[in-house]
C-alpha cells in the first residue's frame, strides 16, 4: 500500500491556527494528560541526518510504567520508516506535565 506521504508538503500553519488547535486539545484535556514532549536539536538532527530521510513520524508511545511518552523515527520519501540496522530511534523528551512551560501564544 502506498502510504500519503508527500515530501514537499509545506506543513507551515498560522499561529492563529496552532492556538486554536492546541486550545481545543487543551481544552478537552484532563489536568495529568500528556500536553507535550520537548526534543532538543540535537535529535532532530541525527534523525534528519541518516541516509534516505524525507520527514519524521512521531508515536505516541508508553512508558512500562504507563506513562506516556513520544517515539520518533525518520521515514523515507514513500512514508515507510527507517528501521534497518543503523536506524536512529528518539525518546527521552522532556514531558508536560510534569515540565510545563507557558504557552503565551494560546
Amino acid at each position: 500500500m502506498q502510504l500519503p506521504f508527500e515530501p514537499s508538503t509545506d506543513h507551515t500553519i498560522t499561529k492563529a491556527e496552532a492556538a486554536q488547535l492546541v486550545g481545543a486539545f487543551r481544552s478537552a484535556a484532563t489536568e495529568s494528560e500528556h500536553l507535550s514532549t520537548a526534543f532538543n536539536r540535537t535529535a532532530f538532527d541525527k534523525l534528519l541526518g541518516q541516509a534516505g530521510c524525507a520527514g519524521i513520524r512521531i508515536y505516541r508511545a508508553l512508558h512500562t510504567d504507563g506513562t506516556p511518552t513520544m517515539v520518533l523515527v525518520a521515514v523515507d520519501a514513500t512514508g515507510q520508516d527507517l528501521a534497518g540496522p543503523e536506524a536512529v530511534f528518539m525518546q527521552n523528551g522532556t514531558n508536560c506535565p510534569p515540565f510545563c512551560a507557558p504557552v503565551p501564544w494560546l
